[in-house]
This record gives C-alpha cells, sequence and structure tokens, in this order.
C-alpha cells in the first residue's frame, strides 16, 4: 500500500511541478545552462526521497527548498509566489495520497492552478520574452527589433537643409 501511495505521490509531483510556469520558463529558456529538463526531473525525485525520509513535511521547508533550486540550477528567482503556492499543493497532495484520498487529489490536479498560469498571460506569448519582461509598453519594443524597417518620418526640403547643415 505504502509502494502505491509514494508511486502516485511521485506521478502527483511531477504534474505539478510540469505545470509550474516559472519553472517551465526557465526549462523552456535554458536559463540552466544545458541539461534544463533533467535539472527538473532531478527536482522532482529531490522533492520525492525529502517527503518519503520524512512523515510530516512543511510546506516552508519545501518552499525553501524550490527558492534554493531555482537559484542555484537555473539562476533565477520566482517572484511571483510560486513557489509558496506549488509546495503547499504539494504538501496538500502528500497528505490525500497518504490518507488514501486519492479522488480529492486527482480532482486538485486536474483543476488549473491559477497561480502557475499567471506569468504566461502576463508575458504573452512566450516568444515575446526576449528583451524585456515587463510587458506593459504595448508594442514600442518593436521598433528596437526590425532595424531592417527603420520609421519613415516626412521632412520638408526646408528641415532636410536644416539637417544637413547639421
Amino acid at each position: 500500500e505504502m509502494g502505491d501511495a509514494n508511486a502516485l505521490f511521485a506521478e502527483a509531483v511531477r504534474a505539478v511541478v510540469h505545470r509550474w510556469t516559472a519553472l517551465n520558463l526557465a526549462v523552456h529558456n535554458d536559463w540552466g545552462n544545458g541539461g534544463c529538463s533533467e535539472k527538473r526531473d532531478q527536482m522532482i525525485v529531490e522533492i520525492c526521497s525529502g517527503f518519503s525520509a520524512k512523515k510530516n513535511v512543511d510546506p516552508s521547508e519545501v518552499e525553501e527548498f524550490l527558492d534554493q533550486f531555482l537559484l542555484s540550477q537555473f539562476n533565477t528567482e520566482a517572484d511571483d509566489e510560486s513557489p509558496y503556492e506549488v509546495s503547499h499543493l504539494i504538501c496538500r497532495l502528500n497528505v490525500l495520497i497518504h490518507a488514501g484520498d486519492i479522488a480529492t487529489a486527482q480532482g486538485l490536479l486536474s483543476s488549473p492552478v491559477a497561480s502557475l498560469d499567471k506569468c504566461v498571460a502576463e508575458l504573452g506569448a512566450e516568444s515575446d520574452l526576449e528583451g524585456d519582461s515587463s510587458g506593459d509598453e504595448g508594442d514600442d519594443g518593436d521598433i528596437m527589433e526590425e532595424p531592417a524597417e527603420p520609421e519613415t518620418v516626412q521632412v520638408t526640403a526646408e528641415q532636410q537643409a536644416d539637417l544637413d547643415d547639421g
């Protein structure tokens, strides 16, 4: 029975980690300088072994682990509260699965976790991540990205003469 619960918990952790936007961005953009999906798998293994070593794991311990892992392996910090959300969800799933409440655990996994999807919505399409990360400026950045088409400005002959004089 315990083995089944551990296997289910490992699957649950994998599902949560693979839905974690901040981590997915780090993997997608190779912030870990290579081996990113392996590092994500390593994170899953370490989370699971942490839980198998202790009966009661505090969410703050998991959160601290996630923060440290992001920093050490992906040179990034999630400032969107997502490590908090992810750690609490993982701890909740651990309790439910080991209590045999698989249905509730599956329900938690099937419902979208809003906070995990927030930063993708804010960033828009992932392909727009180059350069500015604030995303508030609308399309201002496009001029910089397309030097092939400079903005044309209508100049009168008189203004052009002034420009030529320098």
